[in-house]
């Protein structure tokens, strides 16, 4: 009986299709467990994302004095998200952060927008492929955005930050799932990300240890606000077995954040050097504990060897 339904309305046309199944609450800026009534799947990946929690947050609670810094409120509750713009404030709903209905809804054309073209009867639809572009986040992102385009990557920030799952069905609503075929589909956990030990290169030079990013495309760590941080730990061990612990710490705010792809040189103390024991680790914005991103063991060139330089072996 829905089969010929469906097939008769089909016959029919789409338009009268779309009058019968049209809800007109969906242009209405609605909640974003709204949309968990179709796109159940992708709701549930985004209650587990940083957007999710960008408003909610106790950090940010605290770092925007109780929501009393203007400046930083827009991107964490924004209206409207549109490639390259930085959005406006929102007056409803702030507490779903950067919902589902603040990247996807458009005002000028009263549609949900996304990189994909689907038929949608409950809401228009439409494609748009700036969606799959890094302009996409640069309204928020700004200083991530800058630094990213000086690095001069080939992947967009959705490519590593929004990963393919392959073919997914969009929609998990009766009987509208009926009316699809599986699309690829992108994460919306928008995971947070850990550098690898192939992404950074170590080395001694001149009687420096040389620390270099060579595999993250952007400053390591970035923040437009916030601040995350990586710590370096070196003992460095002289040939009589003296040693010494040197401490240095990375980060955006103290602007010491290490560029794609440029050195930054750590003055080792005077002395004959046998080794340098090195430990990374990176404490992100929200969290107290830090994370070991890698362990490695640099021996003292010769004359012969000077300048050797060791990537990074560690734990992931």
């Amino acid at each position: 009986m829905i089969i010929l339904l469906l097939l008769a309305l089909l016959l029919a046309g789409c338009e009268k299709i779309e009058s019968v199944f049209v809800e007109e609450d969906l242009l209405q800026r609605p909640e974003a467990k709204r949309c968990m009534d179709c796109h159940a799947d992708i709701y549930r990946e985004w209650k587990e994302s940083r957007h999710y929690h960008a408003w909610v947050s106790d950090q940010f609670r605290i770092e925007s004095e109780n929501y009393s810094k203007l400046k930083c409120l827009p991107c964490h509750a924004p209206h409207q998200v549109d490639a390259g713009k930085k959005p406006v404030l929102r007056t409803e709903f702030r507490k779903d952060g950067v919902s589902c209905v603040a990247c996807h809804f458009k005002e000028e054309t009263k549609s949900m927008h996304g990189p994909l073209k689907v038929w949608s009867p409950p809401h228009p639809s439409r494609q748009d492929l700036s969606y799959t572009r890094s302009t996409f986040c640069a309204g928020c992102h700004q200083e991530t955005f800058k630094e990213w385009k000086r690095a001069k990557a080939q992947k967009s920030c959705q490519a590593c930050h929004m990963p393919s799952l392959g073919k997914k069905d969009l929609i998990q609503k009766f009987p509208f799932y009926l009316l699809h075929l599986s699309k690829p589909r992108t994460s919306h956990r928008f995971p947070t990300l850990k550098a690898q030990p192939e992404d950074i290169e170590l080395s001694l030079k001149e009687g420096h240890l040389v620390i270099k990013n060579v595999g993250v495309p952007h400053n390591l760590p970035t923040a437009d606000q916030g601040d995350p941080r990586l710590y370096l730990i070196a003992e460095v061990v002289f040939q009589n077995g003296r040693k010494r612990t040197l401490r240095k710490r990375f980060s955006p705010q103290t602007k010491t954040a290490l560029g794609y792809m440029e050195e930054k040189r750590i003055k080792l103390p005077p002395g004959d050097i046998k080794e340098v024991k090195v430990r990374l680790l990176r404490k992100l914005a929200w969290k107290e504990e830090k994370d070991l991103i890698l362990e490695a063991t640099l021996r003292s060139p010769s004359p012969a060897h000077a300048g050797l330089s060791t990537q990074g072996e560690g734990r992931r």
